[in-house]
């Protein structure tokens, strides 16, 4: 467990991705959960190290998997995420599942013998536009980015000038565009380069940064609709352009992942080529 500033912390140990949590004098307010039961029970003793007050709120960034299974594993508290979220976890079932794990076999081993504990937390309450809720001296702003879901929020607290970003911001890693909006996406990091009580930001993945990382994803995100967009406009079919297009020059990718990152970037340039078929707003420069 990481401290930020006085109360408020995060961890970026787990496989799933970074959770944060903000200790209040009405208890912790958590956000996301990690996603294997491990790392769950290790969160929670994390937790407990530093409070006694419980969990007052769990604040769900989006409805992928990785950030939402852990819920479960969690006591029963207030959980809020945004209304897209609610409606995409609705068909969450058991099968959904073991779908998931097939396709990310690094979670698979992971978690293999206690994926029958686990069982979706729907939210309590929903957001649709953003949000403020007040637990005793903590102001916290929930604000609806979208972008990289369109259910993504992120967390800020403007007096300790600290965002919790979830995936709208990740850090040394290709960034996941197979359930993006780009353009959605790119206005939010424009967005966020105009926010001027915003020092430190905890992202989805990777280490802690500020907003010159705004800066890098919206050149790659701008590059991939670039590169996609020439086969695209050129002919070339939605197969054929995945096989083509190459976002290598902006991270590297370890051997040991070489399959996940492949399927990542594979993943995102469907989801690009999707988009310009679907039009209107094609380009971006």
């Amino acid at each position: 467990m990481h401290k930020i500033a006085e109360g408020i912390y995060f961890e970026n140990a787990y496989i799933s991705g970074n959770v944060g949590c903000i200790l209040t004098e009405e208890g912790a307010v958590l956000i996301d959960s990690p996603m294997v039961p491990k790392d769950a029970w290790d969160w929670l003793k994390q937790i407990a190290s530093v409070t006694k007050q419980g969990i007052a709120l769990l604040i769900n960034t989006d409805y992928r998997v990785e950030h939402i299974l852990g819920n479960c594993f969690f006591p029963p508290t207030v959980t809020i995420a945004h209304q897209a979220a609610w409606i995409e976890m609705q068909r969450y079932d058991e099968t959904f599942l073991q779908r998931y794990m097939s396709h990310h076999k690094h979670y698979q081993e992971a978690i293999r013998s206690d994926l029958t504990k686990a069982r979706i937390v729907l939210p309590e309450l929903t957001m649709t536009a953003d949000m403020t809720v007040y637990k005793a001296d903590r102001v916290l702003r929930l604000i609806h980015a979208g972008g990289h879901t369109s259910a993504s929020i992120m967390l800020h607290l403007a007096k300790e000038r600290i965002l919790f970003a979830g995936n709208v911001i990740v850090t040394g890693e290709h960034p996941t565009l197979n359930h993006a909006n780009t353009m959605r996406w790119l206005h939010a990091l424009e967005m966020l380069r105009a926010m001027d009580d915003v020092d430190i930001i905890v992202p989805g993945r990777g280490e802690p940064c500020n907003l010159s990382a705004t800066e890098i994803l919206t050149d790659y995100i701008t590059k991939i609709r670039e590169r996609v967009y020439e086969y695209y406009s050129s002919g070339y079919t939605r197969r054929e352009t995945v096989d083509k297009v190459k976002m290598e020059d902006f991270f590297g990718v370890p051997p040991e992942r070489r399959t996940e990152i492949e399927r990542r970037i594979r993943g995102s340039v469907e989801r690009v080529y999707d988009e310009f078929k679907k039009g209107p707003a094609r380009r971006r420069r």
